[in-house]
C-alpha cells in the first residue's frame, strides 16, 4: 500500500488531475476492497470515481449516486458507488440490502460513509478530499 500512499497523498490542481489520480488508483484496487470517500460537497469525490472507472475501461457516463443512492458498474470488477448523504436511516440501508454488497466480489466506494459507519466492516480504507481553493483539492489516503 506504500504505492497508494505515494499516489494519493497529493494535491490536485484540476478536475482532470483528480480524474487521472482515480485512473491511476484503479490499478491498485481488488475485489473485497471498501473505500470511504470523505469530503464536502463539490470536493472531487465523483470526479475521482470517473477516473477510477475510466481506468477500468468504462466508457459510459458516471454520475453521483446522491439521488439514486447506489450506482453499480460492471467492468473488470463489480464497482459499487454508494452515496449516504441524503439517506441516514440505518434501517432503510439494511432494507435496501447494503450488507449484501460487502462480499468479496465487489469493490465499494462509499460517499458520506460516516452516516452508516456502524454498518460497515472494520476494514474500510479512507480517501479524503479537501477543498483548498476553486480548483485545488488535497487528496489523502489512510487505511
Amino acid at each position: 500500500m506504500n504505492e497508494i500512499n505515494k499516489l494519493l497523498n497529493t494535491e490536485s490542481n484540476s478536475d482532470l488531475e483528480t480524474q487521472n489520480l482515480g485512473k491511476r488508483f484503479s490499478d491498485y484496487i481488488k475485489p473485497g476492497n471498501i473505500f470511504s470517500l470523505n469530503g464536502n460537497l463539490g470536493s472531487g469525490k465523483t470526479t475521482f470515481m470517473k477516473g477510477v472507472l475510466k481506468g477500468l475501461n468504462y466508457g459510459d457516463e458516471v454520475t453521483s449516486p446522491t439521488y439514486t443512492l447506489i450506482n453499480e458498474y460492471r467492468v473488470k470488477y463489480n464497482i459499487i458507488h454508494i452515496d449516504c448523504y441524503r439517506e441516514k436511516d440505518l434501517q432503510r440501508w439494511l432494507n435496501i440490502g447494503i450488507t449484501d454488497y460487502f462480499n468479496g466480489d465487489n469493490i465499494l466506494f462509499i460517499e458520506w460513509a460516516e452516516n452508516i459507519k456502524i454498518l460497515l466492516p472494520n476494514y474500510v480504507k479512507n480517501i479524503s478530499f479537501e477543498v483548498r481553493s476553486n480548483n485545488k483539492r488535497y487528496i489523502s489516503y489512510n487505511e
